[in-house]
């Protein structure tokens, strides 16, 4: 199975300013299933030929995941964070709350956190390595297990922070 790219969008690379801090608190990430051309976000970056889809992951995951494929990307998320491999994923989705479709079924039924950005992310457009502006959606990041508190004390600072206590085993 090969990932085939649907739209010039699904290859807009994720800026520094958003991994970084993931990156920081867990002293690096192990795993980047979606990476991109000339992306080094983790230890271990799949990419085309290679599909992040059929591949086990391991560690701290973030994944920029192609948005007109986000579906099967979620449901992988949330099967390899089961994993006693994985330590914790970091999704960055669209903020798109109002789609049953993807973000009920995956996002708010299992991610104990999300993370919404203040402000709309200039995505880098590969071809060019400049950030591409006019993105027309925010974006937010979902946790699937256990976030660093420095790095949530961080995200509330820098935008809405939302707990779903139902999905970490905490009670309300």
């Amino acid at each position: 199975m090969q990932w085939v790219q649907k739209s010039k969008k699904d290859v807009w690379q994720t800026p520094p300013e958003v991994y970084e801090p993931i990156a920081d608190a867990h002293g690096g990430i192990d795993t980047d299933p979606c990476a991109g051309r000339g992306t080094e976000i983790a230890e271990r970056n799949i990419r085309p030929p290679e599909n992040g889809l059929a591949q086990p992951w391991v560690g701290v995951v973030f994944m920029n995941p192609p948005f007109s494929n986000k579906t099967e990307w979620l449901e992988k998320a949330v099967e390899e964070s089961q994993r006693q491999a994985v330590d914790v994923v970091y999704v960055l989705t669209p903020d798109s709350t109002d789609v049953a479709s993807w973000w009920h079924e995956y996002i708010a039924a299992h991610a104990p956190v999300t993370w919404f950005a203040t402000s709309r992310v200039n995505f880098i457009d590969p071809e060019t390595g400049e950030q591409a502006s006019g993105v027309s959606f925010n974006t937010a990041i979902s946790v699937f297990g256990e976030a660093p508190q420095q790095l949530l004390r961080h995200w509330d600072e820098e935008g809405d922070l939302v707990y779903r206590p139902q999905n970490a085993g905490w009670s309300v």
